[in-house]
Protein backbone atom coordinates (compact mmCIF):
# COMPACT_ATOMS: atom_id res chain seq x y z
CA UNK A 1 0.00 0.00 0.00
CA UNK A 2 0.89 3.45 -0.83
CA UNK A 3 2.23 5.39 1.88
CA UNK A 4 0.56 8.78 2.58
CA UNK A 5 2.38 11.76 2.02
CA UNK A 6 1.94 15.69 1.47
CA UNK A 7 3.75 18.75 0.14
CA UNK A 8 3.40 21.93 -0.29
CA UNK A 9 1.61 22.53 -3.73
CA UNK A 10 2.92 26.49 -3.89
CA UNK A 11 6.45 27.96 -2.79
CA UNK A 12 5.99 28.51 1.14
CA UNK A 13 5.44 32.31 2.48
CA UNK A 14 8.26 34.02 4.26
CA UNK A 15 6.53 32.90 7.56
CA UNK A 16 5.92 29.14 6.57
CA UNK A 17 9.44 28.66 5.95
CA UNK A 18 10.58 29.45 9.47
CA UNK A 19 7.64 27.62 10.84
CA UNK A 20 8.29 24.44 8.72
CA UNK A 21 11.94 24.37 8.76
CA UNK A 22 12.74 24.64 5.26
CA UNK A 23 16.03 24.36 4.97
CA UNK A 24 16.99 27.21 2.97
CA UNK A 25 15.58 29.27 5.78
CA UNK A 26 16.99 28.18 7.88
CA UNK A 27 20.27 28.60 7.02
CA UNK A 28 20.24 32.07 5.69
CA UNK A 29 18.76 32.64 9.28
CA UNK A 30 21.52 31.12 10.86
CA UNK A 31 23.62 32.93 8.60
CA UNK A 32 22.25 36.14 9.38
CA UNK A 33 22.17 35.48 13.01
CA UNK A 34 25.72 35.02 12.91
CA UNK A 35 26.23 38.47 11.24
CA UNK A 36 23.80 40.03 13.27
CA UNK A 37 25.64 38.95 16.46
CA UNK A 38 28.98 39.75 14.33
CA UNK A 39 28.44 43.47 14.28
CA UNK A 40 28.25 43.42 17.60
CA UNK A 41 31.23 43.38 18.77
CA UNK A 42 31.28 43.33 22.21
CA UNK A 43 30.65 39.48 23.45
CA UNK A 44 28.47 41.17 25.84
CA UNK A 45 26.37 42.65 23.28
CA UNK A 46 26.01 39.80 21.19
CA UNK A 47 24.22 37.52 24.54
CA UNK A 48 22.21 40.84 24.74
CA UNK A 49 21.03 39.95 21.03
CA UNK A 50 20.88 36.63 21.42
CA UNK A 51 18.53 36.84 24.82
CA UNK A 52 16.54 39.24 23.30
CA UNK A 53 15.68 36.66 20.23
CA UNK A 54 14.98 34.17 22.82
CA UNK A 55 12.72 36.06 25.31
CA UNK A 56 10.52 37.28 22.28
CA UNK A 57 9.85 33.32 21.62
CA UNK A 58 12.50 33.22 18.30
CA UNK A 59 14.08 30.26 17.46
CA UNK A 60 18.12 30.37 17.21
CA UNK A 61 18.02 28.34 14.14
CA UNK A 62 21.01 25.68 14.40
CA UNK A 63 20.10 25.14 17.89
CA UNK A 64 17.77 22.37 19.18
CA UNK A 65 17.07 18.81 17.74
CA UNK A 66 13.91 16.95 18.19
CA UNK A 67 15.87 13.89 18.44
CA UNK A 68 19.32 14.77 20.44
CA UNK A 69 19.41 16.08 23.54
CA UNK A 70 23.08 16.26 23.36
CA UNK A 71 25.05 18.02 20.75
CA UNK A 72 24.43 15.96 17.42
CA UNK A 73 26.70 14.05 16.75
CA UNK A 74 26.83 15.19 12.66
CA UNK A 75 27.78 18.41 13.81
CA UNK A 76 31.07 17.65 15.15
CA UNK A 77 31.77 16.28 12.27
CA UNK A 78 30.52 19.19 10.12
CA UNK A 79 32.39 21.59 12.67
CA UNK A 80 35.73 19.37 12.21
CA UNK A 81 35.57 20.45 8.08
CA UNK A 82 34.79 24.09 9.33
CA UNK A 83 37.95 23.92 11.40
CA UNK A 84 40.13 22.52 8.51
CA UNK A 85 38.86 25.79 6.44
CA UNK A 86 40.07 27.97 9.02
CA UNK A 87 39.77 31.78 8.96
CA UNK A 88 37.71 34.57 11.03
CA UNK A 89 34.54 33.27 10.09
CA UNK A 90 34.62 29.67 11.66
CA UNK A 91 36.49 31.10 14.79
CA UNK A 92 33.60 33.67 14.89
CA UNK A 93 30.58 30.66 14.49
CA UNK A 94 32.12 28.46 17.41
CA UNK A 95 32.49 31.76 19.90
CA UNK A 96 28.59 32.34 18.66
CA UNK A 97 28.01 27.92 19.11
CA UNK A 98 29.50 28.64 22.77
CA UNK A 99 27.46 31.85 23.77
CA UNK A 100 24.40 30.89 22.48
CA UNK A 101 24.78 27.68 24.43
CA UNK A 102 25.07 29.53 27.33
CA UNK A 103 22.67 32.16 26.82
CA UNK A 104 20.30 29.24 26.05
CA UNK A 105 21.36 27.12 29.51
CA UNK A 106 20.50 30.19 31.39
CA UNK A 107 16.74 31.21 30.09
CA UNK A 108 15.91 27.79 29.24
CA UNK A 109 16.68 25.65 32.17
CA UNK A 110 16.28 21.81 31.63
CA UNK A 111 15.70 22.03 28.32
CA UNK A 112 18.76 20.53 26.43
CA UNK A 113 19.36 22.89 23.50
CA UNK A 114 22.74 22.20 21.96
CA UNK A 115 23.77 22.95 18.70
CA UNK A 116 22.71 20.95 15.72
CA UNK A 117 23.65 19.63 12.00
CA UNK A 118 22.42 23.05 10.67
CA UNK A 119 24.79 25.15 12.07
CA UNK A 120 28.10 24.76 11.10
CA UNK A 121 26.12 23.28 7.62
CA UNK A 122 25.23 26.47 6.56
CA UNK A 123 28.82 27.83 7.78
CA UNK A 124 30.63 24.67 5.27
CA UNK A 125 28.63 25.36 2.66
CA UNK A 126 29.32 29.17 2.76
CA UNK A 127 32.90 28.45 2.94
CA UNK A 128 32.51 26.45 0.09
CA UNK A 129 31.52 29.14 -2.16
CA UNK A 130 27.81 28.17 -2.10
CA UNK A 131 25.00 30.75 -2.46
CA UNK A 132 22.43 30.34 0.13
CA UNK A 133 20.15 30.34 -3.08
CA UNK A 134 21.42 26.64 -3.07
CA UNK A 135 21.11 25.48 0.59
CA UNK A 136 18.14 23.78 -0.31
CA UNK A 137 18.63 22.35 -3.20
CA UNK A 138 21.78 20.67 -1.41
CA UNK A 139 20.10 19.01 1.17
CA UNK A 140 17.49 17.81 -1.18
CA UNK A 141 20.02 15.92 -3.31
CA UNK A 142 22.01 14.80 -0.28
CA UNK A 143 18.53 13.54 0.93
CA UNK A 144 17.77 11.86 -2.67
CA UNK A 145 21.17 10.50 -2.60
CA UNK A 146 21.40 8.95 0.85
CA UNK A 147 17.53 7.41 0.37
CA UNK A 148 19.06 5.93 -2.65
CA UNK A 149 22.19 4.44 -0.93
CA UNK A 150 19.87 3.34 1.91
CA UNK A 151 18.25 1.00 -0.60
CA UNK A 152 21.55 -0.56 -1.95
CA UNK A 153 21.87 -3.20 0.80
CA UNK A 154 18.24 -4.40 0.61
CA UNK A 155 18.68 -4.10 -3.40
CA UNK A 156 22.09 -6.49 -3.19
CA UNK A 157 19.87 -9.16 -1.34
CA UNK A 158 17.58 -10.42 -4.03
CA UNK A 159 18.78 -8.27 -6.79
CA UNK A 160 15.36 -6.62 -7.46
CA UNK A 161 15.03 -2.77 -8.30
CA UNK A 162 13.34 -1.17 -5.13
CA UNK A 163 10.38 0.86 -6.85
CA UNK A 164 8.93 3.27 -3.42
CA UNK A 165 5.32 3.96 -3.83
CA UNK A 166 3.89 7.19 -2.41
CA UNK A 167 0.13 8.51 -2.22
CA UNK A 168 0.02 12.34 -1.85
CA UNK A 169 -2.68 13.18 -0.06
CA UNK A 170 -2.13 17.12 0.37
CA UNK A 171 -4.18 20.05 -1.29
CA UNK A 172 -4.64 19.80 -5.12
CA UNK A 173 -2.36 21.85 -6.56
CA UNK A 174 -2.72 25.25 -8.24
CA UNK A 175 -2.71 25.23 -11.77
CA UNK A 176 0.67 27.00 -13.66
CA UNK A 177 -0.08 30.34 -14.91
CA UNK A 178 0.50 30.81 -18.54
CA UNK A 179 3.59 32.55 -19.34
Amino acid sequence: MAAPCSGPSRAPSPAETTAYGFARDEAATRATTVEAARSSSASSASAVWIRERVLAGDRIMGFGHAVYRTEDPRSRMLKEIARRFGGPRVDFAIKVERRVEEVLAELKPGRELHINVEFHAGVVMELCGLPREMFTPTFACARVVGGWSANIPEQAVDGKIIRPDARYVGPSPEPVPEA
